[in-house]
């Protein structure tokens, strides 16, 4: 999964939060995470059949809403990566965050690929939840995955 995991954020539209993690991030049952390979900002997870978990915090600068945010995502993945939107529906969080998810297919080859990816905005930050995988992987996974998004929270 090459380009799953590529940035989504509009080019100059954000900038990386300060120091430690503005966030807890949930590693489900069988991943790992890769915490101590990436910066303050950002958090991955991987399961050894190569499903991939990610929170990316930004400042929200320029300051955008919601709809702001998600639609600015939803067209650099369609217009930049080539992914086609499956299904989009409201989410919220532990603590009462509440946001939108994404779903996106893509084709590597033959192989069929899904990206999930979840969209928090807060007064001074939007938060980034990514989950991709081949789309076999991301159906086996799909329970912990759920979780995930489901018990991150901001701080």
């Amino acid at each position: 999964m090459k380009r799953v995991l590529l940035s989504v954020l509009v080019a100059g539209g954000l900038a990386l939060a300060g120091c430690g993690r503005p966030f807890v991030a949930a590693t489900p049952p069988g991943f790992v995470d890769l915490g101590h390979r990436y910066g303050d900002g950002e958090y991955r997870a991987t399961n050894a059949d190569g499903a991939v978990i990610g929170v990316r915090a930004f400042e929200n600068d320029p300051k955008g809403e919601l709809a702001f945010w998600s639609r600015a995502i939803e067209r650099r993945m369609r217009e930049t990566g080539g992914y086609a939107l499956l299904d989009k529906r409201d989410v919220s969080a532990r603590g009462g965050l509440t946001g939108v998810e994404m779903r996106f297919g893509h084709d590597e080859g033959k192989e069929p690929y899904l990206y999930r990816l979840a969209l928090f905005v807060a007064d001074t930050r939007v938060y980034v939840l990514e989950a991709g995988g081949s789309k076999a992987e991301m159906t086996k996974q799909e329970a912990q995955i759920d979780w995930a998004f489901h018990n991150f929270a901001a701080r």
